[in-house]
């Protein structure tokens, strides 16, 4: 029963927080604003190929000339989000997903920090409370950036793995692989490399401070190793995929300044459109905000109280402010990032507030709990009632500035199309009425259309021939002689046609991939100008093009493999 009440204590903060979050739910024929279409259009994707064709897809031809599922960080393939898209829409199980994530990181986190830093329930609490309830989150949610919104397990990664490298659990061994896998498998790059640069630091430090070095180390190598080992399926041929075909990006312009922190993490409007609150934005005000509340503000000064192992902490959260602030000079951790793997395609350094406010928060708690061993037994009550009251005002004061403008995000209605398309598959098509979102590949899926108006930062582009020019003969037929063909079975990522004669070229309108396959062993896939082509050299009677997961994982994708064929 101890070790329940506090969970019941975390679950009030969280109903109290989470009160307006059930307006999101009220409508879901609107859809969202900015990034929701990209991450809703991928779901939906999901759910069509389970749901219509029976399917667990690894390509997707529903934009951009087609694109690989499980190497795209964007897709989700294989993660709770895909899970929840089984039973209800797309746009709703990406609601569905916060709201989960959101709840189980909770758990995860006060069991973590309770776990490693062998402190009270109450502060345990608090620290949930003052991490998950800062305005990144709900920043994220309203941009639609539904690969960040992980950051909520920051932390529990981060406290299992310290607690690893001192002691052996096979369950926390085994949660933190979770962590690992949730993390990729929802594409939480950004996450993902905070997380990798704060690991880095902090088991130096726990490994510093342990009286078994030797055993500590060979402990931490072997977690490494595990979790790359047990995740590689996922993160080898994600990395590969991103590797090769590049990322486009605009670098950042404008660091922040020191005058910049202020607004960002106490200001008195958080509003994801505000604009010019800061000396320089690039971005609009989601990138950069993460109000914290006012109680954590006037609590500032209690940082004096930090114990001396702690000191390595304060000066870690100086280091990701640095880099938060951006290229501020030659010298700045964040140009030194730029020189490694991935970081080199880092933007957007101000999305650094996630590790400033989990360090700030950290150390923070870490020194309302020395004052309270400081504390008279006799008056340790008084207290804690006293600390209760304050986050139940902290928890009204974040409510207020985080969740005022959640009514703001699903007000967009889907156009009307006059195109039908009565194929199981898609035809092509260059775009689609801008309906106030920041893409239009929604609306193409849901009635079976392949757009080319695409919103994916990832390089691996082709301009294939949409039904409106002249050129277009449909998505599949044969070369010289333009014949159309109609597949006799489709799906998303396997096409099955019957008799096709001999001296043609079978073209399929969506760009080359190595990754394809076909089921004649002496039959190749390759590429003709650019498109996804298999050489009739002879007459066919059965032929099944189809993605292969095992043999993408080999092949560079920047590489074409041109058609060589006889037509005499």
């Amino acid at each position: 029963m101890k070790h329940i009440r506090p969970i019941f204590g975390l679950l009030f903060f969280f109903v109290l927080y989470l009160w307006n979050f059930p307006v999101i739910f009220q409508s879901n024929e609107l859809l969202g604003r900015f990034d929701w279409d990209l991450y809703t259009f991928h779901v939906e994707f999901l759910r069509k190929s389970f749901v219509e064709f029976g399917s667990f897809p690894f390509w997707n031809p529903y934009y951009g000339a087609g694109f690989p599922v499980f190497e795209n960080p964007s897709s989700k393939v294989g993660s709770f989000t895909h899970l929840f898209a089984i039973f209800v829409s797309g746009l709703t199980a990406l609601k569905l997903s916060f709201v989960f994530y959101f709840v189980f990181t909770g758990i995860l986190n006060y069991h973590s920090f309770l776990l490693y830093n062998k402190i009270s329930h109450l502060t345990s609490i608090l620290f949930v409370c003052l991490f998950q309830f800062s305005g990144y989150f709900f920043q994220k949610l309203y941009a639609g950036h539904m690969n960040q919104i992980q950051g909520l397990f920051l932390p529990a990664f981060l406290f299992y793995f310290l607690y690893l490298i001192q002691n052996k659990n096979k369950w926390i061994f085994s949660l933190t692989i979770l962590i690992a896998y949730i993390m990729l498998s929802e594409g939480a790059i950004y996450t993902i490399t905070q997380v990798a640069f704060l690991l880095v630091f902090l088991s130096g430090r726990e490994i510093f401070i342990s009286d078994q070095k030797r055993k500590s180390i060979s402990r931490f190598f072997f977690l490494v190793v595990c979790i790359l080992f047990v995740l590689s399926f996922k993160w080898v041929p994600m990395f590969l995929f991103v590797h090769q075909v590049g990322r486009y990006f605009v670098p950042d312009q404008f660091p922040l300044s020191l005058s910049d922190l202020y607004p960002i993490f106490f200001g008195s409007s958080q509003h994801p459109l505000l604009s010019q609150s800061l000396s320089q934005m690039q971005y609009r005000f989601w990138e950069y905000g993460n109000y914290i509340g006012q109680i954590p503000f006037y609590a500032f000064p209690l940082l004096l109280f930090t114990k001396r192992r702690f000191y390595f902490l304060l000066g870690l959260l100086g280091i990701t402010i640095w880099i938060m602030l951006g290229k501020t000079s030659i010298l700045s951790p964040a140009n030194l990032l730029e020189q490694l793997p991935i970081y080199s395609q880092e933007r957007v350094y101000p999305r650094w507030s996630l590790s400033v406010v989990f360090l700030y928060v950290w150390c923070l708690v870490v020194c309302i709990d020395t004052i309270l061993e400081m504390v008279r037994p006799k008056f340790k009550t008084y207290v804690s009632i006293s600390l209760f009251i304050l986050l139940f005002l902290h928890t009204l004061d974040v409510r207020k500035m985080n969740t005022k403008y959640l009514d703001e995000i699903f007000i967009l209605k889907p156009p009307t199309l006059s195109i039908e398309n009565k194929e199981s598959y898609p035809i092509t098509v260059s775009s689609l009425p801008d309906y106030g979102s920041d893409s239009r590949m929604v609306p193409a899926i849901r009635n079976n259309l392949s757009t080319n108006d695409i919103y994916e930062n990832l390089t691996f582009l082709f301009a294939n021939k949409t039904m409106d020019t002249k050129d277009y003969h449909g998505e599949f037929y044969l070369y010289p002689s333009f014949e159309k063909v109609q597949p006799i079975q489709w799906k998303p990522d396997s096409f099955q046609f019957a008799v096709l004669p001999k001296g043609q070229i079978l073209v399929i309108n969506q760009k080359f991939h190595p990754g394809f396959v076909t089921n004649l062993l002496e039959v190749t896939p390759c590429s003709w100008n650019g498109y996804l082509a298999v050489p009739i050299e002879s007459q066919i009677q059965s032929l099944q093009v189809k993605y292969s997961i095992k043999k993408s994982f080999f092949k560079n994708v920047t590489v074409n493999s041109n058609c060589q064929i006889d037509f005499n």
